[in-house]
């Protein structure tokens, strides 16, 4: 080779070098973060990595087995990482580009996106009766007593009570049509419409079925050519069959559930018939790919819309009934926070999830987990990354109402109506005590909070130690009425009312009573005869040797298996109804079709109570009893009605 042509060489290998290390320096950058940017909480992106390993490693492998943290800034990801196992028995760690897990409600943020996709282009009004965008046959099945629009099912607050019941099930063979599964599944509507924010799974499965109908593409395929794909999502997939994938089985987590502390139980997947509310399976990195999405430089177009002023209407409050509180913006939730906050959790039998960002900041934060209600990581660096309002706790005492005017009993507005799981709602009630002329501690059980009073009837979380109390109750505000409170608006989803007509208190103090003397009586009396029964077998051959067994006259005998009769009547109905509420408290997760054959079996027993009450009554008149035995007997009529009359009062004959 002559001179020129190594020194050309050279020069060839030179700009090339250059070159590459100019094209890596962006990557670099990203890698090892300017110290001259920081999170909205102030963290300096030097010492991102420092804080988010030191927050996520205490809690992997005591609330989570793994997790994956993805962080956006500037439209760019600056931080992504893997933490723990996707999977404990195999010892596969979390890839946060490639594990995939379910992201649960997050979902419905997709949905919320799809239609202001179709409000942009005209084809949605969100202010117009949903009846405009649904087939009549349908919207006639869904037996609404009000006229909703998509904005009351964007807020939730479109009147629904929540409906539990085949939420999530088990196998792809129980998965049903979108459209089957809302007629099937659909709630009444209990309270006014925009007077509350009551979560509502239905509302957003709702609006992902009129997406479908106003775009005239299946939902799935409608998010995957106006979102996933935009955005290059190429490890989102939000078909509730994912399983049947071979990525799926070689990519997605394994989801647990804790057991003990730091023990661990595999959990099965999800699969999800409502699609729009919770179906979506994807790798953070995707979800980070989607806070991208919604976080553009100022006036800029974005993939997700055509024109800037959509995002901006998107992130807007849409749904406030105290404007010095968080709210709901178009479907996005509100977080306490410096700045403007928005995003979602998400949960599904076995997997965790979190997703916030901050349009302002141009801020966004993605963590997903493999277990099931964790909320350590998920809350914990919500708050270390994004910070949270610190209100001014000092305030003029002599000026506000007393606290004890809100001190009562409380239930979420979202709570179950028509159906037994009603019952189950009221086992778990929300407090408010007065702790001061203008304090209150509030919660539920072991997860309290105190909070101060700011200004008349409004409350500013002041301390708790709890994620769930910190994250979602931040502020209370109470619609007083007449002296009475009518409501606490938490926002979100998470409004509270006091005690309804038929579940006030002495009600359910009344109801656990029957419940309890009931077990006591029934039970209890059946081990006696039970008792009586086996003695009596066993002297038999005696009363015959001798010849000295009593003469029991017919009719006596036939009222004293009447009475037996009603016994077992009784402490069938127990078990029968017992059985149902243990599947539920155990696992929440359940299709409507396995607690159905409970609740017909209860009219069968009732017949039968009724028809064994009438018979024995019959013999009352005409059979010589003893008092105790008649004693007993009304005893159990009386008990026996008041059970069924229980049964009957919490929807335990609702078969719909």
């Amino acid at each position: 080779m002559n001179k020129s042509f190594i020194k050309s060489l050279s020069l060839t290998l030179a700009l090339s070098l250059l070159s590459l290390i100019l094209v890596q320096q962006p990557a670099l950058a990203d890698t090892h973060m300017s110290s001259l940017e920081k999170t909205p909480s102030g963290i300096p992106f030097e010492d991102l990595e420092k804080t988010v390993d030191e927050h996520v490693m205490t809690y992997i492998g005591r609330t989570t087995p793994g997790a994956a943290v993805a962080i956006v800034s500037n439209g760019k990801i600056v931080f992504m990482k893997g933490y723990g196992y996707a999977n404990l028995e195999k010892k596969t760690t979390v890839d946060p580009e490639n594990t995939i897990f379910e992201w649960g409600s997050i979902s419905k943020l997709f949905t919320w996106t799809s239609v202001m996709q179709l409000v942009e282009q005209g084809k949605l009004d969100l202010d117009v009766s949903i009846e405009n965008y649904l087939p009549t046959d349908f919207y006639k099945s869904l037996n609404l007593n009000q006229t909703v629009t998509m904005r009351d099912l964007m807020n939730h607050s479109a009147g629904f009570g929540d409906y539990a019941f085949n939420t999530i099930v088990f196998s792809p063979n129980q998965v049903v049509a979108l459209e089957k599964a809302l007629l099937r599944d659909h709630p009444d509507q209990y309270y006014e419409v925009g007077t509350a924010s009551a979560y509502s799974n239905f509302g957003a499965s709702l609006a992902g079925y009129i997406v479908e109908n106003v775009s005239g593409i299946d939902f799935l395929n409608y998010q995957k050519k106006n979102i996933f794909q935009p955005l290059s999502m190429d490890h989102t997939y939000a078909d509730p069959m994912f399983n049947l994938s071979e990525i799926a089985t070689q990519h997605k987590a394994t989801g647990y559930n804790l057991s003990g502390s730091g023990t661990f139980e595999p959990g099965r997947w999800s699969y999800i018939s409502h699609r729009p509310a919770g179906s979506i399976n994807g790798s953070v990195e995707d979800l980070a790919k989607f806070a991208l999405g919604l976080t553009p430089a100022s006036n800029t177009q974005t993939v997700l819309f055509n024109r800037p002023q959509t995002i901006k209407t998107l992130v807007s409050s849409s749904y406030d009934q105290d404007t010095d509180m968080v709210g709901t913006a178009h479907g996005f939730f509100e977080y306490s926070g410096a700045e403007e906050t928005l995003g979602h959790g998400g949960n599904t039998a076995s997997f965790s999830s979190q997703f916030t960002f901050v349009p302002n900041e141009r801020f966004g934060l993605a963590v997903l987990t493999n277990a099931g209600h964790e909320m350590n990581i998920l809350f914990g660096l919500h708050e270390i990354l994004v910070g949270q309002d610190k209100p001014d706790a000092k305030v003029p005492l002599e000026s506000l109402p007393s606290s004890e005017k809100v001190e009562g009993i409380y239930v979420p507005m979202e709570r179950q109506e028509g159906n037994f799981l009603d019952f189950i709602k009221y086992l778990g009630l929300y407090s408010v005590k007065a702790s001061g002329v203008n304090s209150i501690d509030f919660g539920l059980g072991a997860y309290q909070g105190t909070y101060t009073q700011v200004s008349p009837y409004k409350y500013e979380l002041t301390e708790s130690k709890m994620p769930l109390i910190k994250n979602i109750y931040p502020t209370l505000v109470f619609r007083v009425e007449q002296g009475q409170v009518r409501q606490i608006i938490v926002g979100n989803g998470m409004d509270l009312s006091p005690l309804p007509p038929g579940r006030s208190l002495p009600v359910l103090i009344a109801s656990i009573g029957v419940i309890l003397t009931s077990v006591i009586y029934f039970f209890g009396v059946l081990i006696i005869l039970c008792i009586k029964f086996i003695r009596g077998k066993m002297s038999i051959r005696h009363r015959k040797a001798t010849s000295q067994s009593e003469s029991i006259p017919k009719k006596a005998s036939n009222f004293g298996r009447l009475h037996k009769g009603l016994i077992a009547i009784a402490s069938l109905s127990l078990i029968n109804n017992a059985i149902p509420v243990v599947k539920i408290m155990s696992h929440p997760f359940r299709t409507f079709s396995e607690m159905k054959p409970f609740l017909i079996f209860n009219y069968i027993l009732l017949a039968s109570a009724i028809w064994v009450a009438v018979a024995s009554y019959r013999q009352w008149g005409k059979t010589k009893i003893s008092k105790m035995l008649k004693v007993n007997y009304v005893t159990t009529l009386v008990l026996l009605f008041l059970l069924f009359t229980l049964l009957i009062h919490w929807n335990f004959f609702t078969i719909h």
